[in-house]
């Protein structure tokens, strides 16, 4: 039980462990250790059901549950769960929204701030429920600029419903206590949207006590070198086998290098993407790549440790985004081919932590790809510097300590009581419209 100083955080986020991907990991991490800075953390969640769009086994699909994932009580609550399709992942947001408004304040502890996960945009409806429901305030972590990246990537089309939902994210922002993004791209774009509201640049991060050579094994190696025998530095991808991603790019750039020229490549994943790819490696002839399975979270460290380079891939400019793949490839000491511009590019490059290209220039990327597989005092280089900017600028623990902060001004602000937890004092929201 918290102490009665302790004030409660309730992270609110359609997605959590056991599932895989950024976000997951990257709040169970700082959940983690906000509790370890005094915070008494719960989690509201979905039943798991990402990336395959089918409820985990051993979950009831109708039930909620209430465990521990590591050291936090997380409560998880049905949604009907989807895969692919537009109109069905609205169905899958608008559900968990509201079963989370519907069973949130049975089942958590009131809690003296919400900090709440977006995309989706639209878990921002729950948040302003439950918001009023405890009379406490939320803050909106943005990690994708909704719906401004839905019309970038042609998921959406400017239109009636794009502009509705334009009005909830304005709404959200001026109704939010604060709002954390995790690239400066966003935070600007959250200040000239909302110029009132206090905002915060929360990075990702990595644990690099985690990753680095030397937790790299026998099988990872197997594993990365399961692709035959062509020499040379293997370049590896670990992630989303997603449209997004632009993957065909690493496909093209391997069918036009010659035979003598060294390296290739590994990915490692699934997603919506991974049959066509697999069959372009078939169809065309391509020996230079190699795609396995997804593989635990847990041995994600092993195999980065086990490659030689980092490649890192966007199909298109998207605002605001930063792979996280960018911070475990540095804790990783691996040089990054960066196929991105924008605010990952200059991550990357002011780190010296690798080579950035644009998306879509074929010309710029095979330059930046031999400069790296046939120099490998460039890549100890960028390697070493990479790993100095993991373990100072994205260190999770330099994270966590800025987002304590940065949450602990807030409640003492709206409460008025410096160092101590918050109490009804705090100015409810208006009732959710």
């Amino acid at each position: 039980m918290p102490r009665p100083h302790e004030p409660r955080l309730l992270i609110l986020s359609q997605y959590f462990p056991p599932e895989m991907g950024a976000p997951q990991v990257r709040l169970s991490e700082l959940g983690e250790r906000l509790l370890d800075r005094g915070w008494a953390v719960e989690v509201l969640t979905a039943l798991p059901n990402y990336p395959t769009g089918r409820v985990f086994p051993g979950y009831a699909k109708l039930r909620p549950v209430v465990e521990e994932v590591g050291r936090l009580r997380t409560v998880r609550v049905p949604l009907w769960p989807s895969k692919t399709g537009f109109a069905k992942r609205l169905v899958s947001y608008f559900t968990f929204a509201g079963a989370a408004a519907l069973w949130g304040p049975g089942r958590c502890r009131t809690p003296d701030l919400l900090w709440v996960e977006s995309p989706p945009l639209f878990i921002g409806y729950a948040a302003r429920h439950l918001s009023w429901r405890w009379r406490r305030p939320y803050v909106l972590n943005v990690s994708d600029l909704w719906p401004e990246s839905a019309i970038r990537m042609g998921i959406v089309r400017e239109g009636f419903l794009t502009r509705r939902a334009q009005d909830l994210e304005r709404s959200l922002y001026e109704h939010a206590a604060g709002v954390t993004g995790q690239s400066r791209e966003i935070v600007e774009a959250v200040a000239r949207t909302s110029p009132g509201t206090p905002t915060r640049l929360i990075t990702n991060g990595v644990d690099p006590r985690r990753f680095g050579p030397e937790h790299a094994d026998d099988e990872a190696r197997a594993l990365l070198g399961a692709g035959g025998g062509r020499p040379g530095p293997v370049f590896l991808y670990a992630g989303l086998l997603g449209w997004a991603q632009g993957l065909d790019q690493v496909l093209d750039l391997a069918k036009t290098l010659p035979p003598e020229v060294p390296g290739r490549f590994v990915l490692v994943g699934d997603g919506p993407e991974r049959e066509r790819l697999l069959a372009r490696l078939e169809t065309e002839g391509i020996d230079r790549v190699t795609i396995l399975p997804a593989q635990p979270r847990e041995r994600i460290p092993a195999l980065l440790g086990a490659a030689d380079a980092a490649i890192i891939t966007l199909g298109m400019a998207i605002p605001g985004a930063v792979p996280s793949k960018i911070y475990e490839a540095m804790a990783s000491a691996l040089p990054i081919l960066l196929v991105a511009g924008g605010e990952p590019a200059r991550r990357v490059e002011d780190a010296g932590a690798g080579l950035a290209v644009p998306a879509g220039d074929a010309d710029a990327l095979r330059d930046a790809f031999l400069r790296l597989a046939e120099n490998p005092d460039l890549r100890a280089e960028l390697g070493a510097a990479a790993r100095r900017t993991a373990e100072t600028t994205y260190d999770r623990d330099v994270i966590a300590d800025q987002l304590h902060d940065f949450l602990s001004g807030l409640l003492e602000t709206r409460s008025g009581r410096r160092g101590s937890a918050p109490e009804r004092r705090l100015r409810p929201h208006d009732p959710p419209s």
